[in-house]
């Protein structure tokens, strides 16, 4: 008897949830409409006396080499494995890399060398993040804990675990730092928790999402003197909604309905006033948080002009990479310091890799903000003008899946990671 009622009582409660979720989507939805009615402008309409990056009418296959001058410099290989996360240093001197290999990497920017390599404590790791001081990196996935790591220069492999955070109850999807003894977590759990890494001890936990948490963003911080917004950050995730957080509250500080489709990717806009949410639906979307609205939106399927010159002739858009063999002479690394043999059972290496979902998969802007790379699961990385709405490149040279775009701080430096194992550093050039 016991058991039927509690039965029942769950069965309640899980009707009473879906009903409060129906009910929040629907009041967003006239808020929404109530915001619409003050708007009266968009970024693209507001910007059409700017000059655009396109000075020729007629569109070929020279028109976006001439747009952007970005030059891939090198490739950093060593991971044998899918890379999974990137990330830039805030200085831009150094380049984190985490893959499912068992090891995260360090790299020199400047000559694309190996610094370090850290054993993972687990390999099934979805994100990575490195300090503002560069001494600690950080490592989340599957594992449901956030592990820290100190890096101790002179060591070439390493793991030296400063602290495990063990809390949430679902897969870790992104982790961020926010200041040397700071750092953030999202799950699949539908909340988000702050860590201090000296106490090793959760500090706060941010729960109004009504799915899980996908996306992470914290703004960007160009120099370790200016804190102004250290304690913001935003989150998104399968409730399609972008919530701003002030990590010494509880209660978000501000709200965007994205749309009925999960948002996977997050990033801020350059000066920290906007943010820019990428979804399943494959529509970016820039929220202004001064004017609490979005102000523009960039849909890729109103540009399939544009993407028969931007792509190679050998590139498959079903599965997101070209047509063409692997290199079988190339040597990939039984570790990731030391040369052997490509273990392709474990690998992803393969041309029938294809996503779980489609859409917008990483997002980030130029120094300036001008210009914004998004990676779609189906075509790369393409690269946009974000006051125009026009496409004017994109950054390819994959053999599999591009999953990651970063810019560096110092706006010299954009990488792109991929399921073939090795990332991509493009430079701006004169010519």
């Amino acid at each position: 008897m016991s058991n039927a009622v509690t039965q029942e009582s769950f069965f309640e409660l899980e009707q009473r949830i879906n009903k409060a979720r129906d009910d929040t989507k629907q009041l967003y939805t006239q808020i929404n409409h109530i915001k619409a009615k003050n708007q009266d402008a968009n970024l693209i309409s507001m910007a059409k006396n700017v000059p655009s990056l396109n000075s020729s009418p007629e569109i070929n296959k020279n028109t976006f080499s001439s747009m952007t001058n970005l030059k891939k410099i090198r490739t950093l290989k060593g991971h044998h494995n899918k890379i999974v996360d990137t990330k830039w240093s805030r200085d831009s001197s150094t380049i984190l890399s985490a893959s499912q290999d068992g090891f995260m990497l360090l790299w020199e920017a400047t000559t694309g060398l190996k610094k370090n390599a850290v054993i993972l404590d687990n390999q099934w790791v979805l994100s990575c993040a490195i300090s503002p001081n560069n001494r600690l990196v950080a490592s989340a996935g599957l594992d449901n804990h956030c592990t820290i790591y100190k890096i101790q220069p002179n060591n070439m492999v390493q793991q030296n675990i400063v602290s495990i955070f063990k809390g949430h109850s679902c897969y870790i999807s992104e982790c961020e730092f926010i200041s040397d003894n700071l750092i953030l977590t999202a799950s699949g759990d539908m909340t988000a928790c702050k860590w201090d890494i000296t106490k090793s001890a959760k500090v706060m936990e941010f729960s109004e999402h009504l799915g899980d948490i996908l996306a992470l963003a914290v703004p960007k911080q160009y120099d370790n003197t200016n804190n102004e917004n250290m304690n913001l950050f935003a989150t998104a995730g399968s409730d399609g909604h972008c919530l701003l957080w002030d990590s010494r509250q509880q209660g978000s500080v501000q709200k965007f309905l994205v749309g009925d489709t999960d948002v996977g990717s997050l990033q801020f806009f350059s000066n920290n006033n906007a943010i820019v949410s990428g979804s399943d639906d494959g529509l970016v979307r820039l929220f202004d948080l001064r004017a609490d609205c979005k102000i523009s939106e960039y849909n890729l399927m109103d540009k399939q002009y544009y993407l028969e010159y931007l792509l190679p002739n050998n590139y498959n858009t079903k599965r997101g990479h070209y047509n063409h063999s692997l290199n079988s002479s190339s040597s990939y690394a039984g570790t990731p310091l030391s040369s052997g043999r490509h273990n392709e059972k474990n690998s992803l290496f393969s041309q029938d890799s294809t996503y779980d979902t489609e859409g917008v998969v990483s997002i980030d802007f130029s120094s300036s903000g001008r210009l914004m790379y998004t990676v779609y699961s189906n075509y790369g990385c393409i690269i946009w003008d974000t006051l125009k709405g026009e496409l004017v490149g994109s950054l390819q040279g994959h053999s599999n899946k591009i999953n990651k775009v970063k810019a560096s701080n110092n706006g010299f430096g954009v990488l792109t990671g991929s399921w073939d194992e090795t990332i991509n550093v493009w430079t701006p050039t004169s010519t």
